[in-house]
């Protein structure tokens, strides 16, 4: 359990300092980051970076109501993905991005029932 509860302790420290100007950040800087992995081969990066898209999508979608708690909790592991140095130093190949994987898990997680409503959203 060791691994699951630091990294719900990290989400939560980085969801409870998310501002609308963290927000704007990720908004901004994500596209580009998303770009740099885009052409890795490994499945796990994949994955990732899929995950990343779509909490991105929901971030970003007007048009979907999304509570601010949700919010900051996206938020909060994007700005993880952001991160360079983080538990494991991104340039690290593949496995940099572990805990990367591992964040953005956890808030796919505890946001399994809004995940699987804007997934429906999207495919009305």
């Amino acid at each position: 359990m060791g691994m699951s509860k630091q990294t719900n302790d990290i989400v939560d420290s980085f969801a409870d300092k998310a501002s609308s100007a963290d927000e704007q950040k990720v908004l901004d800087d994500v596209s580009s980051k998303v770009q740099e992995l885009h052409s890795s081969k490994s499945t796990a990066i994949k994955e990732l970076l899929q995950h990343v898209k779509l909490a991105f999508y929901m971030l970003k979608d007007k048009n979907y109501n999304l509570s601010w708690k949700s919010k900051t909790l996206l938020i909060g592991a994007l700005l993880y993905f952001l991160l360079p140095t983080d538990l494991t130093p991104d340039f690290l190949p593949i496995i940099g991005y572990i805990d990367d994987a591992a964040v953005i898990s956890a808030v796919f997680k505890r946001l399994a029932n809004e995940v699987k409503s804007y997934e429906s959203y999207l495919n009305q």
